[in-house]
């Protein structure tokens, strides 16, 4: 398992080690990371050393120390090296350290306006192909300053206008992230490469700041942390998590998930959820919908049964027409008992708008972490305006919870009571207890028609198997154990997707450069997640 944790608990451990070990030596090991790193992706690009300049671009304090270093042990390795200083107070023995290996030094006058200075930093980005960012550390908050920001503004414009191939190298953050919720709040460099001490900084798993970190290398510092901001399942996690039946399990020891999906306006969504529920290892699933769906759900996997039966989790919600009152009230009536009951409840898509008409009627007015939420940003946005967010604004929009999904997500699980599973790119999992999950890996492809249908029955087969073995030892899941479930199933997801994609499972290899995968559809996904699995197991 991966931990991330915020900027003050990382500073705080880091301070205690830099006191124990002699002056500038972990300062002179991260440097020496980062060094190896952008070496490592320049073999993997082909680039050759008598071919590639590299700019710094050096702030003041460690992060510019780092940065420093880094190009001193680069220049002694051949590759010409400029540090360009912008800041009034570099440091001293590393810019000595630099200047003693030949890095060609050139310090900005900064009593020049903004605009020039920014001008000048894009001069010498242009002619580089590696650019190394140690301007600001995790020290600062709130947005960067100028010069600094129109510096940003303007190297940023430069590399997305692709006239350029080049490498960026961050040093511990890209500058101008300095949020631990995943906020942008102003200015920012991006980065295909972050080498980050000591610890990971939330940020690095938080979208939308997370889009911008590119792949993040620990150095490892020996720190001691506890109490992480956020967790990331990885394949021995997942495999070590994942239910396996046993010699004496059968169809209804293993968990059997009750899908109360599709209308007559969407009468075949329901099946993406069963084929999701059943491939990711439900003893049964059980189909409760229109008859021509179910006939047509059956047809396409026969596995499944129609009708109402004892089940261990419940799986509520796509395909609801609104409009369709007969389904709604079904939906409405099945949610009640089972949150009533205590049985696992995912609420998904047409659900999510119900909440306020299923909530009414359970006693408390609350629902339990047994309960999954697995809105989009937008599905989300609607129930956090009917929850009364957003004050006299009109509520809560897309776009707002597009830019600040980890307070959003954790604001709907305190709330509603619920193990939130807020969708995206990166997606977070958030419950009133414990850690944030948050899960990445699917292909850009992943995004497409029944790709959430899927996710749903895999979400439901993972909570129904872990009910059914709470309910043979007689306890109760509690929120840890829904959380990592539900990232675990995540996990599966992303993992089935990119395999229908063609990728690798997972990669962390940069001489694979940047692979795309193909289209795929949400079948190629299912069809997939007993592989995604068999691969967790092998790795646990």
């Amino acid at each position: 398992m991966i931990e991330a944790f915020e900027k003050r608990t990382v500073r705080q451990a880091e301070a205690k080690v830099v006191a124990e070990h002699p002056q500038g030596s972990l300062m002179k090991k991260a440097a020496g990371e980062v060094s190896d790193t952008t070496v490592e992706f320049l073999l993997a690009r082909g680039a050759k050393v008598e071919e590639t300049r590299i700019l710094g671009l050096v702030g003041g304090g460690d992060n510019g120390g780092d940065c420093l270093y880094a190009l001193s042990y680069l220049a002694k390795l051949g590759y010409s090296c400029l540090a360009l200083i912008l800041s009034d107070k570099p440091h001293k023995k590393a810019l000595a350290a630099a200047e003693k290996a030949e890095v060609t030094i050139e310090r900005v006058d900064l009593s020049g306006s903004a605009r020039q200075i920014a001008r000048l930093a894009a001069r010498r980005a242009r002619a580089a192909q590696v650019w190394i960012d140690g301007l600001v550390g995790t020290g600062v908050n709130g947005k960067l300053r100028e010069p600094l920001a129109q510096v940003a503004k303007e190297i940023s414009r430069l590399y997305e206008s692709r006239r350029l191939k080049v490498l960026r190298v961050a040093i511990d953050i890209p500058s101008g992230i300095f949020t631990d919720d995943g906020r942008l709040p102003g200015p920012f460099f991006g980065a295909d490469v972050t080498v980050t001490m000591g610890g990971r900084k939330s940020s690095s798993f938080l979208p939308p700041a997370a889009y911008h970190f590119g792949k993040v290398r620990l150095v490892d510092l020996g720190l001691q942390m506890k109490e992480p901001r956020l967790a990331r399942l990885e394949a021995t996690d997942v495999g070590a998590l994942w239910p396996v039946p046993g010699v004496e399990d059968h169809k209804y020891t293993r968990g059997v998930v009750q899908v109360v999906a599709g209308s007559s306006s969407f009468p075949l969504t329901g099946v993406m959820c069963v084929e999701g529920a059943g491939r990711a290892g439900a003893g049964m699933v059980r189909y409760v919908g229109p008859e021509d769906a179910a006939f047509a759900i059956l047809s396409r996997f026969p596995e499944a049964v129609s009708g109402v039966g004892k089940h261990q989790c419940l799986l509520v919600g796509p395909g609801i027409d609104p409009q369709d009152n007969s389904r709604v009230h079904e939906v409405v009536n099945q949610a009640v008992q089972a949150a009533t009951t205590g049985i696992p409840l995912v609420l998904d898509a047409g659900a999510i708008d119900l909440y306020p008409q299923i909530i009414s009627q359970i006693p408390g007015g609350n629902l339990t972490h047994r309960a999954v939420l697995t809105p989009h940003a937008g599905e989300a946005a609607r129930l956090l305006s009917a929850l009364g967010a957003g004050g006299g604004r009109g509520g809560v929009s897309r776009a707002e919870v597009e830019a600040s999904p980890a307070a959003w997500g954790q604001y709907l699980a305190d709330k509603t009571g619920a193990t939130v599973l807020l969708k995206g790119a990166v997606t977070l999992i958030a419950s009133a207890e414990g850690a944030m999950f948050s899960q990445t890996g699917a292909p850009f492809w992943t995004g497409t028609a029944g790709s959430g249908d899927v996710l749903a029955g895999i979400v439901g087969a993972v909570m129904a198997q872990h009910q059914a073995r709470a309910e043979q030892t007689g306890h109760q899941l509690s929120p840890s154990q829904v959380s990592a479930a539900v990232a675990s199933a995540v996990w599966v997801h992303a993992m089935a997707a990119r395999k229908a994609a063609g990728l690798p499972f997972t990669t962390d290899d940069p001489s694979r450069g940047v692979s795309l995968g193909a289209p795929i559809v949400a079948t190629d996904i299912a069809r997939q997640i007993p592989q995604a699995i068999a691969y967790a197991l092998e790795q646990a």
